[in-house]
């Protein structure tokens, strides 16, 4: 039984013995309250049981390669157990349970393993029988529901089960393995382009076929705006790339990935020639020979302001399907020829283009070499770093059409730096420049 003092009344005897100038007795007035709980054994219960094993929470329909399960100890669910007062139809209860709060923060870092997007199957075109070809299966995406999945954890415990299923939502892909080149609108090759990568490094290949690779047998939506670096992914040695020569802080270094740009440049001719918007692109700081040359390996001008770089997630390529059908992208690299062909397959529309270029115009000559000298090299060690390229500014314009008339055009603006060979040397070296034009290093020419 309770009490608590009730001072309005109790002011209000003292109020009128104060009036009367009477000596006398002031009486507490005091109200007394019966417990809310009388009787907490079955919360006491249910708190023994949900501290009686660890609790282990599991993805639903688990398939190999998922993650999980995960398991909390019983001090870790000690440290989340929480006893609350609620108000039943006027009746108090208590409701013990976990902490919705500290169970929300430890679950929302579960939702970042467990969410998946869907993936729609991968196909190749068969030129020989018109059909598509699964080579890799569809999988099933999942949407993990915090809240659902923290009153899932307190019932089951409530009820003694300590193994529970996260509250997950799945979701279908939009192509699954069994779809036909009919179903998805693609029966024939609408673009093919080759570009040409010799005299690059084994790292540099190494690069250009693991890239490749995350392309082969891609599926573009109707309507979607592709984005090459979503689908690179982690550019990392841990993922199959090498260190190999990149454009980095106005200097060529060593850097990993170095390479993918060749696939991102093929990629930007097979759509610009395809007469596909393109919706984002970026240039070279500088001319890069790879993404000028021909079958025969010399560097042929009116390839100049067809490149495009990718350093995702700053610098992205990207391209819109505006036709009704789906796109299917195959990518194949010839290691031993030097080469690295895209093909996109999808139903024609009957669209062509025709386009011009200005060329490399006002063409500006590199600057000077630097030489600079290397602590790690020894004495009269000389080594060229970077190469000398012409600065100069490309424009070239493309009409697309499509029943006979002009379906869209654009222009693309390329404007190249001037940039520096760099020759370094070891310490104590006499005259680097003497020794670099000796062993044909560093010209001032490009």
């Amino acid at each position: 039984m309770g009490r608590a003092l009730n001072l309005d009344a109790t002011l209000v005897y003292l109020a009128g013995q104060l009036q009367s100038f009477r000596d006398g007795e002031v009486p507490l007035v005091i109200q007394e309250t019966s417990p809310k709980l009388l009787d907490v054994s079955s919360q006491a219960e249910a708190a023994r049981r949900i501290l009686s094993q660890p609790l282990t929470i599991t993805v639903p329909n688990f398939r190999e390669g998922d993650p999980g399960p995960w398991t909390y100890d019983v001090p870790i669910v000690a440290n989340m157990l929480a006893v609350n007062i609620v108000n039943n139809a006027g009746a108090a209860e208590m409701q013990v349970g976990l902490d919705p709060n500290r169970l929300r923060r430890s679950l929302k870092d579960l939702k970042i393993i467990v969410d998946q997007n869907p993936a729609n199957a991968r196909f190749t075109f068969n030129d020989e029988t018109g059909q598509i070809e699964p080579i890799s299966a569809s999988t099933v995406g999942r949407v993990m529901d915090v809240e659902a999945s923290i009153t899932a954890i307190n019932a089951a415990l409530l009820r003694g089960e300590h193994t529970v299923a996260l509250s997950v939502a799945e979701q279908a892909p939009a192509v699954a393995d069994t779809a036909t080149g009919a179903d998805l609108g693609v029966t024939q090759l609408i673009a093919e382009q080759t570009t040409y990568f010799y005299g690059s490094s084994e790292a540099r290949i190494q690069n250009i076929v693991a890239a490749a690779e995350r392309y082969h047998g891609l599926l573009v939506a109707p309507g979607e705006t592709f984005s090459m670096g979503n689908e690179l992914g982690d550019v990392s040695l841990e993922n199959g790339f090498a260190e190999a020569l990149i454009i980095y802080g106005g200097r060529t270094i060593k850097g990993v990935g170095g390479g993918v740009c060749q696939v991102s440049t093929t990629l930007f001719r097979t759509v610009f020639f395809a007469g596909f918007p393109v919706v984002e692109r970026y240039s070279h700081a500088y001319r890069v020979s790879y993404y000028e040359m021909d079958a025969s390996g010399s560097v042929d001008p009116d390839f100049a302001g067809l490149d495009a770089t990718v350093y995702f997630p700053l610098v992205d390529f990207k391209f819109l399907n505006d036709t009704s059908n789906w796109l299917l992208m195959e990518t194949y690299v010839n290691v031993s020829a030097r080469t690295i062909t895209w093909k996109i397959y999808s139903t024609s529309d009957g669209r062509s283009i025709t386009w011009e270029t200005t060329g490399p115009a006002n063409v500006v000559p590199p600057p000077p070499p630097l030489f600079e000298e290397n602590p790690e090299f020894k004495v009269n060690q000389i080594s060229q770093v970077d190469y000398a390229a012409q600065g100069a500014d490309v424009t070239v314009s493309r009409t697309v059409w499509r029943g006979g008339q002009v379906y869209f055009s654009d222009q693309f603006i390329t404007h190249y730096e001037p940039w520096q060979a760099v020759c370094q040397y070891g310490p104590g070296t006499e005259d680097p420049e003497d020794a670099a034009r000796k062993n044909k290093l560093c010209q001032s020419s490009s």
